[in-house]
């Protein structure tokens, strides 16, 4: 582990301030081969515009995950245009005075050869000369979503904004509404179309480099899971494990959070997405937490149950044991060309056969598996990367692919008890498996008593 956090570390260690607003994890090939690759899946007549994010208030805005991922670029008020035709590619980027600090981190269109030999874009030029080449464009592709990024989910981001343009006393409009309608008065007669298929397919096979970075906020994720662990008493207040999370990405990704760290004790933990982390850790509960980064734009997922007391109760014994068995042969089954939805047939098959046959400490627990299979829950839960829930194309109906990132999860909630009972890992589908990105952690219940044991680094905060 100790290596891959030294990896992490060295992503944003004695970095300059200008040297901070460009990818570090990516090649200028890489992200030239992906506009490359969309430019010959729009075709000839067509061209692609894609908008960074707006300025926000604050000293560290955040960047729209499409835009970063055709460019590595930390600008905000910033345009990509890729032409269909030639595979020629223009960005369009706002003056130096929009980026906070002193001159020497500042990056603007007066940096444009600086730019453009970073990033392999043709020509990179202000925003205000965007109009100018929007007026020669016929058929324009555009992402019709809003702003993914910072740890926000572009459905999360979507659903806000629909809700914000339904509200009596808001109304307001969508950024990428905006966007569409401004086109459509200052170009009348474009062919506006939807460039998120063609993105999504694009993102939904990491690359070696993006594994490599997911890889880092996975073990992140991890040594949360195991400080907390062991820093977990009875007395303690849930907010605590939330800090020690805070504290872990800061300290070795200079990060924040992915999503809203989730620290659920007693019965708390039905609620899935439960944030108030306030109530106090009681002798005899369990203790669900659920984390990952927003590191230099990817993220990961997992989920861990631990005993408040350091020993699980036999009625938790059962039932998160099961959980455990099920999750291990979800695990075994990944590789590529299976569908999920067969996996899950065979999967819930040998667990029936492991419950008939007691081969499971936990004994046999066919009326749970049987009511987990009838409400046909999905284990294979999400995709994972620039988002935890990843704005990649659909995949669960087909085939999977190596270099797939996707969340393991199964889960059952048992409402009589006000418990819902979890693991979940993030994996990538290798060549023939998958491998545990967040791994480090464990899940075994005997490793996690064990573990509770020793001492932790936290445990006076």
């Amino acid at each position: 582990m100790e290596e891959v956090l030294e990896s992490c570390r060295e992503g944003f260690l004695n970095i300059s301030g200008q040297d901070l607003l460009f990818s570090r994890d990516f090649t200028k090939e890489e992200f030239s081969a992906r506009r490359k690759n969309l430019a010959g899946r729009i075709g000839k007549g067509a061209h692609m515009l894609v908008p960074s994010a707006p300025p926000q208030p604050g000293h560290n805005p955040c960047q729209d995950a499409s835009f970063y991922y055709l460019t590595g670029l930390e600008l905000v008020h910033s345009h990509l245009l890729i032409n269909g035709d030639d595979g020629h590619c223009t960005l369009f980027v706002s003056t130096r005075e929009l980026v906070d600090g002193v001159d020497a981190d500042k990056l603007g269109y007066e940096d444009a050869d600086l730019i453009r030999d970073r990033l392999m874009v043709d020509e990179v030029k202000p925003t205000t000369d965007l109009t100018t080449a929007l007026s020669k464009v016929k058929k324009v592709y555009v992402p019709f979503a809003e702003l993914e990024g910072g740890g926000v989910t572009r459905g999360i981001a979507n659903m806000c904004a629909a809700a914000r343009e339904q509200a009596e006393w808001d109304g307001a409009e969508p950024t990428h509404k905006r966007l569409i309608r401004k086109l459509e008065e200052r170009f009348p007669g474009i062919v506006i179309e939807n460039a998120n298929g063609f993105i999504g397919d694009l993102r939904r096979i990491k690359t070696p480099s993006e594994i490599k970075l997911m890889r880092q906020g996975g073990h992140l994720s991890a040594l949360i899971m195991i400080e907390s662990m062991k820093a977990t008493k009875v007395g303690m207040c849930e907010s605590r494990l939330e800090a020690i999370a805070r504290y872990i990405f800061a300290s070795y990704g200079n990060c924040d959070l992915g999503y809203g760290v989730i620290a659920a004790s007693g019965k708390r933990i039905v609620n899935g997405h439960y944030h108030f982390n306030n109530q106090t850790l009681e002798d005899g509960e369990v203790v669900l937490m659920d984390c990952g980064p927003d590191l230099r734009h990817y993220s990961s997922d997992i989920a861990r149950l631990w005993p408040v007391n350091g020993k699980y109760s036999d009625w938790h014994r059962k039932v998160y044991g099961f959980i455990v068995e099920y999750h291990k042969v979800l695990l075994k089954m990944l590789k590529p060309g299976p569908c999920p939805a067969d996996i899950y047939v065979e999967a819930a098959e040998i667990m029936r056969h492991g419950c008939k046959n007691n081969l499971f400490e936990c004994g046999d627990m066919s009326e749970l598996l049987d009511f987990m299979v009838e409400r046909g829950i999905r284990y294979y839960n999400h995709g994972v990367g620039m988002s935890v829930h990843d704005a990649i194309s659909p995949w669960r109906d087909g085939p999977l692919e190596e270099g797939m990132v996707i969340a393991v999860d199964p889960m059952v909630t048992i409402q009589e008890k006000s418990q819902y009972i979890r693991v979940e890992d993030t994996v990538v589908i290798t060549r023939d498996g998958c491998e545990r990105l967040t791994g480090a952690a464990p899940f075994e219940m005997n490793e996690i008593e064990e573990l509770m044991k020793q001492p932790s680094e936290f445990g006076n905060i």
